[in-house]
């Protein structure tokens, strides 16, 4: 009886994770998104980094209870160690602005939750999933599709709305 009970449960959880996305298809989903924010720990440093389509979100600031005033430097992908100047961004909305600078057509926004995210004392994903999700949710028509990395490659992807 017992084997047939851990039979029985090893094919459910295979497919159960047949039915989950592929790599492949998590990767299409990530360079769908016109921005990317990627939540991760910034060791020794306390802004955050926008470079290419990816704002880096210091895990830190979203700790806090506000989160602002945000400071987020831009880097050049090709240059990345060429310092440039940092925005201070005070509200969601300045916030969104900044993106849509960056992204003149953003609609689609991939949150990914970066696995050093969890080193920040004081982390807890729900809580910055759903204020990341209160921000997004202003633009209308769009998207938001949840990340999770570790290793530096996507694990598993959920849209959010």
């Amino acid at each position: 009886m017992k084997k047939l009970f851990l039979v029985a449960l090893a094919t459910i959880s295979l497919a159960l994770m047949a039915c989950g996305p592929s790599k492949i298809q998590m990767q299409e989903a990530s360079s769908m998104s016109d921005v990317l924010v990627e939540v991760r720990q910034v060791l020794n440093d306390s802004i955050s980094l926008y470079v290419g389509n990816v704002l880096y979100l210091n895990s830190k600031q979203i700790v806090a209870d506000d989160m602002y005033p945000l400071h987020v430097s831009t880097r050049d992908p090709a240059e990345f160690e060429k310092l440039t100047a940092t925005d201070e961004i005070n509200s969601d909305e300045e916030l969104l602005n900044y993106l849509r600078r960056k992204a003149p057509d953003m609609m689609n926004i991939g949150l990914v939750i970066g696995e050093t995210a969890y080193n920040e004392i004081g982390f807890e994903e729900a809580a910055a999933v759903a204020k990341l999700t209160k921000i997004f949710q202003q633009i209308q028509g769009g998207s938001l599709t949840l990340f999770h990395e570790k290793n530096g490659e996507l694990t598993d992807m959920k849209k959010l709305y």
